[in-house]
């Protein structure tokens, strides 16, 4: 399985999800990089409906087509650019093959490695992580699937959340 993506990563695959050259995602396919202002500001935006985002999964990988269609939902409610959901998919299809072992010290390492890397901002960047799922919509649903599979104690993901949160400003919400 892939290893924990970057947050460069994850932005690099961002600004390739609508462009013109080649650049690999998750091993399966090639993706064009922008090469002008509208290409970066669409690789930077959610796609127009949800049915334009692709969930690539690896080849065997048990797919649920249900979960995907409401994750293309919460996905785009969210505002999420195709690069950032490529990420959140690949991890998600991690933590699953990676099975329950291991998921119950990763909680306190992932809090740990951001309280660290964001010190007196970890609260304002968790509310913000937090505001952006709550706009997925589904939340109790989202809660499951995030403690049963251990996404939910992600540190690339919640620092993933928290980065786009902060690139598309909620009112209400202090950045």
């Amino acid at each position: 399985m892939a290893t924990a993506k970057t947050l460069e990563a994850a932005m690099q695959e961002a600004l390739a999800a609508r462009g013109m050259q080649s650049v690999p995602a998750m091993g399966l396919a090639t993706r064009p990089m922008p090469t002008g202002p509208d290409d970066l500001r669409n690789a930077l935006s959610a796609p127009g409906t949800p049915e334009n985002y692709q969930i690539m999964v690896p080849p065997d990988f048990d797919r649920d087509a249900a979960l995907e269609t409401k994750a293309r939902q919460w996905f785009h409610r969210a505002g999420l650019p195709q690069g950032a959901v490529n990420g959140i998919v690949d991890a998600y299809c991690r933590h699953l093959c990676d099975g329950a072992t291991g998921n119950e010290g990763k909680l306190a390492q992932a809090e740990t490695e951001l309280k660290q890397e964001w010190g007196a901002d970890y609260p304002r960047k968790i509310a913000a992580a937090q505001s952006l799922i709550a706009k997925c919509g589904g939340a109790e649903e989202l809660a499951e699937i995030c403690g049963s599979t251990g996404l939910g104690n992600d540190a690339w993901l919640i620092r993933t959340l928290a980065a786009i949160a902060e690139m598309n400003p909620q009112p209400g919400v202090a950045q």
